[in-house]
């Protein structure tokens, strides 16, 4: 029988009932495979107990048309079942694009499911699980607010309890209580952090974590999840028992069906090899993800070991794009090490937490080497894009266990001027190529496309021979019939200056026409075929 109608990457949860006891229903197995009526199968999709003798098969329709399922289980009332069908329509929210991927002809850039580019602009918000638990509209008005700057990665914990803002931290500067958001109300596992029972999930923690992802999905935003987090004061289960597995494979089965989810081992990962001597455990993590996951999420884990700069570990090497925590405080320095790592790593490369912006009030916090303004971290974000890498901001007021977006910082609204002009690009296809330039750096694909940036600003003199094709007898290039234009803009105020260009080779020099020239800016060249 069908009952219902489910937008294309939706989320559907299919609802199981068994009277059985048992003395630990969360160690009970039930999957479930899911077949499209042309016979593409989902298998093997882990169901998870929500409480009180029921439990979920949680699906999301990757295909428009009839789905069905049936269950398998080690309790006989919840094996042999067959689901209700869905029919899978399609979906009227353009921020819901399925599962992130690898784009398949540029493999260290990014798509959705459905093929179109995905340009991380990271966020770090690691206790917004805490903040939702306690200030649930609040927080879907800031994660509105920080879409509407453009951030569309979040980069967060499933759980962690205590952060830089609790009385025995490094933290420096006033502390007020109502922007503290650890220890959270609700603990993820039985009993306290204190006294855990870890043979046990709390549901409640987890249903309201639902309520969490359901507002992230709805926007589009990427929840990059870090599973664990070593150096925050939890009472973990002991590595490798029953207990262990039972967390990751409920968190794993809980959140698999929606698209836009990341798999990370934990926040500063570094400290799981420090504390075990070897990558044993997180190898064997990152096996048991993929063993669990019938939608083959990408994993990865962050900052693997510390002082990774220039090189890639055997952890990376399993991973589907390095999670890296590199500290360098200068734009020259952030664009080479990226432009490095891109060299000998074959995906994607994610700097997080590169550097941390001065919050607008001084709460206290964690500052570092490279605590900073907003404007050295905007510079040092696009050296992270013009070298072909991701960034993942970190902002100090919304950092840890201490949330608190107003005033909005000055910078964010530079972030909007930034994602407009990586949306306005074809970053998948660009690679850095800064000899093309006389100074400053260049993404490009030569011949169609050129994304210039220039900290110290001024005019561009920038390598155009791609976009020429005839040559004088006194060695000048000359345009062919393809017109070519710019766009200048301002970093910092959004000024935009649009601008013809006639190339003349390799040492085609671009006027800077904005308002103040000594400031930081971008000029975009493009080819426009006439008509």
């Amino acid at each position: 029988m069908l009952v219902a109608d489910v937008p294309q990457y939706d989320i559907y949860d299919f609802l199981l009932d068994s009277d059985t006891f048992y003395d630990n229903a969360f160690m009970v197995d039930v999957f479930a495979t899911l077949e499209h009526e042309s016979g593409e199968k989902v298998e093997n999709i882990p169901g998870f107990y929500n409480g009180d003798g029921k439990w979920i098969i949680r699906f999301s329709p990757g295909k428009i048309g009839r789905w069905r399922g049936r269950t398998t289980s080690s309790d006989p009332k919840l094996s042999g079942i067959e689901l209700d069908e869905i029919q899978c329509v399609e979906n009227e929210n353009p921020n819901v694009r399925g599962r992130l991927q690898i784009d398949p002809d540029h493999p260290q850039k990014f798509v959705w499911e459905d093929g179109a580019p995905f340009i991380i602009l990271g966020f770090e918000c690691d206790w917004l699980f805490s903040y939702h638990q306690q200030k649930p509209e609040q927080c879907r008005k800031h994660v509105g607010l920080i879409s509407d700057r453009g951030f569309n990665y979040i980069v967060m914990n499933i759980y962690a309890h205590t952060g830089f803002s609790q009385p025995d931290s490094k933290g420096k500067g006033e502390t007020i209580p109502d922007t503290i958001f650890g220890p959270p109300r609700m603990y993820a596992f039985g009993g306290t952090n204190e006294k855990p029972d870890h043979t046990r999930l709390n549901v409640d923690f987890f249903k309201d974590y639902d309520q969490m992802m359901a507002i992230l999905h709805e926007k589009g935003v990427v929840a990059h999840l870090m599973i664990q987090v070593q150096n925050k004061h939890v009472r973990w289960p002991s590595r490798l028992s029953a207990e262990d597995d039972l967390y990751w494979k409920y968190v794993v089965a809980r959140y698999q069906a929606f698209g836009n989810v990341v798999w990370d081992i934990g926040k500063e990962s570094c400290n799981l090899l420090k504390e075990t001597g070897s990558h044993e455990y997180t190898i064997n993590r990152i096996n048991l993800i993929k063993q669990m996951d019938a939608y083959n999420h990408l994993v990865t884990v962050h900052d693997v070991e510390a002082g990774s700069q220039g090189r890639i570990s055997e952890v990376d090497e399993i991973c589907d794009f390095c999670s890296d925590q590199v500290h360098l405080s200068d734009v020259d320095r952030y664009n080479r090490e990226a432009i490095r790592k891109l060299r000998i790593f074959p995906g994607p490369y994610l700097n997080i937490e590169y550097g941390y912006e001065f919050g607008a009030e001084n709460l206290k916090t964690y500052e570092g080497s490279t605590t900073a303004s907003w404007q050295d971290i905007l510079n040092w974000t696009y050296a992270l894009y013009l070298a072909g890498a991701y960034p993942g901001y970190y902002y100090n007021n919304t950092s840890w266990d201490l949330i608190r977006f107003e005033p909005e910082p000055a910078g964010w609204k530079r972030y909007q001027y930034l994602k407009d002009v990586l949306d306005g690009i074809s970053f998948n296809r660009m690679e850095a190529m800064n000899e093309l330039v006389e100074r400053g750096y260049c993404l490009a694909d030569p011949g169609r496309e050129y994304l210039i940036y220039l900290p110290e600003g001024g005019n561009a003199l920038i390598d155009l021979t791609s976009m020429s094709s005839k040559k004088t007898k006194n060695g000048n290039w000359l345009a062919d019939d393809t017109q070519v234009t710019g766009e200048w803009m301002d970093i910092y105020t959004g000024e935009r200056r649009q601008i013809k260009i006639k190339p003349t080779g390799w040492s085609t020099r671009v006027e800077n026409p904005l308002e103040d020239k000594s400031q930081p800016c971008v000029l975009i060249i493009k080819t426009a075929e006439r008509h």
